[in-house]
């Protein structure tokens, strides 16, 4: 009988990595509008090139200990002795008002327009900025 293992990720800064053992099945059970949704995956590597290759062997409505025992019936097939395992428990909320951020009011103040800088022309001959023709001179 193959073996069930838990979940497990290896944090990698803010990357979470799943790290299975090989050759494996993965169970994932999730629940969309309270209703469960399972995949059952198999991973295994090939021995000549190192590659991990995977397919998916269970798609379906079902629930989670459902896909485990298809997944234990799965396993001597596939010569796989690990069954990692990741149950994504429904979401009851309680039903009730839920607080809402009240949107900020706006200033009546009117938000300030930056000016464009002033320009300076280079002069093609010697390459020196002079002031534009506008700009006065404080002496």
């Amino acid at each position: 009988m193959p073996t069930l293992m838990p979940w497990t990720i290896v944090e990698i800064g803010d990357l979470d990595v799943f790290s299975p053992a090989l050759p494996s099945l993965v169970v994932y059970t999730w629940y969309v509008d309270d209703e469960p949704e399972s995949t059952v995956a198999h991973f295994w590597r090939d021995e000549d090139t190192g590659t991990i290759h995977h397919e998916l062997v269970l798609v379906a409505p079902l629930p989670f200990e459902e896909a485990v025992t298809r997944a234990e019936e799965e396993a001597p097939k596939r010569s796989v002795e690990r069954i990692h395992v990741k149950h994504a428990r429904s979401s009851n909320k309680p039903k009730g008002k839920a607080k809402t951020k009240q949107p900020t009011k706006k200033s009546a103040a009117p938000a300030k327009k930056r000016t464009p800088a002033k320009r300076r022309v280079a002069n093609p001959r010697t390459g020196k900025r002079k002031n534009p023709p506008d700009a006065i001179k404080a002496i």
